[in-house]
């Protein structure tokens, strides 16, 4: 097989940054993330596979059984979305109620006993892939972490149907070969995959297709995951980009959408999800008029900032970059007065951008298609988020409270949802068609409002800033997104 570019691109970064010291775990984390989702505007990446290296999965333990805990809340209703850009009106923000999910009692005449691979009638086996060892330790840990407070969720209010969920965890080392038979592995041992995580995921496609009814439930980042018949995603990608935030800007920020300069990841999705950003924002009315490829190892941004001044450049928009680029543009457009409007696309939600950033962050904007999930105040808003903040901590992964655990998290809803569904006697043909019928999914308010059934990317978002050192939402319903714009398919 041939090696994608972008896995290429994001393994070279990872060993060149591990090797010279120049990133923490948590920036390289969100660095593959970014690279590797171009997840804010929903585009599609369309990377290849990785060569095949290596085999043999590396099993890790079962999930552990959570202490007593309430049931998963109930959805509240988002409040009416703020108005978009001229000849945009407000879209009604999303329900918190879609993927609200957890145990559900065992049946007076029994669940069925052993109705399929990796089901006991007291235990349900699920499998998660993530790259955990290899060049970058850690890297998608999270990932596991948020399947696992799910899955101690769900078991600390008895399970599904009388089975508590058991968690096997595969370590796929940023290896092709890893991660094929990592999944053949799981498919021989567990009822399905879920809340996996790594940039080869595309590698067990073809272990899938040897059993037609397996359900694969992570969020994919090749293009050939994605396009398995059975990979449902919280989160899917798509080409293109959701209109509604450059609609915003128009309305927002007037003139200065005519000259918008940007610097994008040179790295992985970084060029393909800029350039869909831009035709967007050319589409939209807006301008570009400063671009530049930023390399992986980039720190000081003085002369671009210097060259937007001189080219005209009135706002930066940076979507496709990472949270310690953003912190690094930050500071050179400090250290050069610029009073310019500053606004990220996702990637700034972070708490290493905070802490990197510090004071210099005040006032720079940010669009995004998942809530605040560690912030107090959409806790207190969204069941969703409080749930997740809630068991991340029980399950002992409070320090992991990151993007990929809260796509982790939503995996396991998901999946747990359809099994509800298929009823006691569970079967990997049952939960996988119903699956298929889950055409609206948000997590209870975690994340926008997505369709893992279609493969079709969030359209919703919600808008931030940075006040007093924390990011809050700015013209975005307190309990929901905003769900203006329409979506430009490149």
């Amino acid at each position: 097989m041939r090696r994608s570019p972008l896995v290429v691109a994001v393994v070279l970064t990872a060993l060149s940054l591990t090797a010279c010291g120049s990133r923490l775990d948590t920036e390289l984390r969100q660095d593959a993330a970014d690279t590797a989702l171009g997840r804010n505007g929903g585009s599609f990446l369309n990377s290849g596979e990785g060569t095949d290296q290596g085999a043999g999965p590396s099993t890790g333990g079962t999930g552990t059984t959570g202490g007593t805990g309430t049931t998963g809340g109930t959805g509240t209703t988002g409040g009416t979305g703020t108005t978009g850009g001229t000849g945009t009106t407000g879209g009604t923000g999303t329900t918190g109620g879609t993927g609200t999910t957890g145990g559900a009692p065992a049946p007076a005449g029994g669940n069925g006993g052993a109705t399929d691979v990796g089901v006991t009638a007291t235990t349900i086996s699920i499998g998660a892939i993530a790259d955990l060892a290899g060049p970058v330790p850690g890297l998608f840990q999270g990932a596991i972490a948020g399947t696992q407070a799910y899955v101690t969720k769900v078991n600390s209010e008895g399970g599904v149907f009388g089975r508590k969920l058991k968690l096997d965890v595969y370590d796929s080392q940023m290896q092709c070969g890893q991660y094929t038979a990592s999944t053949a592995r799981a498919i021989q041992k567990d009822f399905a995959i879920v809340g996996s995580f790594s940039l080869y995921d595309g590698c067990g496609v073809n272990e899938l297709g040897k059993s037609p009814n397996f359900p694969d439930v992570h969020s994919a980042l090749q293009n050939r995951a994605q396009a398995y018949k059975n990979n449902f995603s919280v989160a899917p990608l798509e080409r293109g980009w959701r209109t509604g935030p450059l609609e915003y800007f128009k309305k927002r920020f007037g003139g200065a959408y005519q000259h918008v300069g940007s610097i994008y990841a040179s790295v992985g999705g970084g060029a393909e999800s800029w350039a869909n950003c831009r035709a967007a924002i050319e589409k939209t009315g807006g301008a570009v008029v400063y671009e530049r490829a930023f390399g992986a190892t980039e720190t000081d941004f003085t002369a671009d900032i210097i060259q937007m001044r001189q080219r005209g450049v009135q706002m930066i928009y940076m979507p496709a970059t990472n949270a310690a680029t953003a912190a690094n543009v930050l500071k050179a457009a400090r250290s050069q007065n610029v009073d310019w409007p500053i606004v990220f696309g996702g990637p700034a939600y972070d708490k290493a951008f905070l802490n990197q950033a510090g004071a210099q962050a005040e006032g720079v904007f940010e669009d995004q298609q998942y809530a605040l999930f560690f912030n107090e105040e959409d806790a207190a808003n969204i069941p969703g988020v409080a749930d997740f903040q809630k068991w991340m901590k029980l399950s002992g992964n409070g320090n992991n409270m990151d993007l990929f655990a809260a796509y982790g998290w939503a995996s396991g809803m998901l999946f747990v949802q359809a099994l509800k569904a298929a009823g006691p006697k569970a079967t990997r043909a049952a939960v996988t068609a119903e699956l298929r019928k889950i055409t609206k999914f948000d997590a209870n308010g975690l994340l926008a409002t997505s369709d893992p059934a279609g493969k079709h990317a969030p359209r919703c978002w919600l808008f931030s800033q940075v006040k007093g050192g924390k990011w809050v939402r700015v013209d975005t319903p307190a309990k929901a997104f905003r769900c203006d714009g329409g979506y430009f398919l490149a």
